[in-house]
């Protein structure tokens, strides 16, 4: 059940990437972030909320939930838009798809969990079919500062390290619709603080546009998360967290299938695809 509900998680998270691209045409970065997380807010603590057992809350369960939730989604989409904006996509998609490779070692370290030579090699073969996918034929940015390149690399760390904390967290909680409730709000609660204390609600922009498409894209969210969190809370890091990394295989799919005015099938994409399902196949079938 954890290969299903990983796979599920990669197939929503995906679907709200086309929907975030669709939203980008009416509003910025920080508008897509701000939508999308006060969305799943709403619909994650109205659903999971009253299915929490709370009776199992404590202040360090709650501590490390939170702490996850602030580092992922939140911190790590504002460093990878970042990194978009000053490097560009063909440069930060690779480093930010390494996320799993940092997720593995803190869980082997950390949680002693197994690396076995059929995880690994899956794990790599996801990778690397991931960052052919990110890879894009428009020229890239030829301007920039190297140390720009520390924001996908940073987006990727946090990245890895969130799921090994939420592993840690379900030591101390069973309940899932509760890890979910604590991570939700971790997520909000980085967000609120940013608008407020950072004067970031100075970009956000509100209009019909980016209330349908970023809503729309949080609502889908809200599956992955939920999906993400089950598979999580079954399976090992080192097993749930490359196949997530499985996402780009469905934003490229879903991109050439609805945006085909924009996207054409090129020979990296099959490339990608195909070193995807082939990571996969060695994650699942061994």
């Amino acid at each position: 059940m954890a290969i299903l509900f990983a796979l599920g998680a990669a197939f929503f998270f995906g679907s709200a990437h086309i929907l975030v691209r669709w939203g980008l045409r009416t509003g910025g970065p920080t508008t897509a972030i701000t939508f999308n997380l006060l969305t799943m807010g709403a619909v994650l603590l109205s659903v999971m909320g009253p299915r929490a057992d709370w009776a199992q809350l404590s202040p360090p369960a709650a501590g490390w939930f939170i702490l996850a939730g602030a580092v992922a989604p939140l911190a790590t989409q504002f460093l990878f838009y970042a990194a978009i904006s000053r490097v560009g996509v063909a440069r930060a998609s690779p480093l930010r798809n390494t996320s799993p490779l940092f997720a593995g070692l803190l869980a082997v370290a950390w949680l002693g969990e197994q690396w076995t030579l059929t995880l690994v090699s899956g794990t790599l073969m996801i990778i690397l079919g991931a960052t052919v996918l990110g890879m894009r034929d428009e020229r890239a940015l030829t301007n920039f500062r190297k140390r720009d390149l520390l924001l996908p690399l940073g987006a990727s760390i946090l990245g890895g390290v969130a799921s090994p904390i939420r592993k840690y967290g379900y030591g101390m909680v069973s309940s899932v619709p509760l890890a979910i409730c604590l991570t939700i709000i971790g997520s909000v609660s980085g967000l609120l603080l940013y608008l407020v204390a950072w004067r970031g609600y100075r970009d956000v922009s509100v209009n019909r546009g980016t209330v349908l498409w970023f809503g729309l894209s949080g609502a889908v969210t809200s599956c992955g998360i939920t999906s993400y969190m089950l598979s999580l809370s079954m399976g090992d890091v080192v097993l749930v967290d490359p196949l997530i990394a499985t996402t780009p295989l469905f934003s490229v799919t879903f991109t050439h299938l609805l945006l085909k005015d924009q996207e054409r099938v090129t020979s990296k994409a099959v490339i990608g695809a195909l070193l995807i399902c082939a990571g996969g196949v060695v994650l699942t079938a061994f």
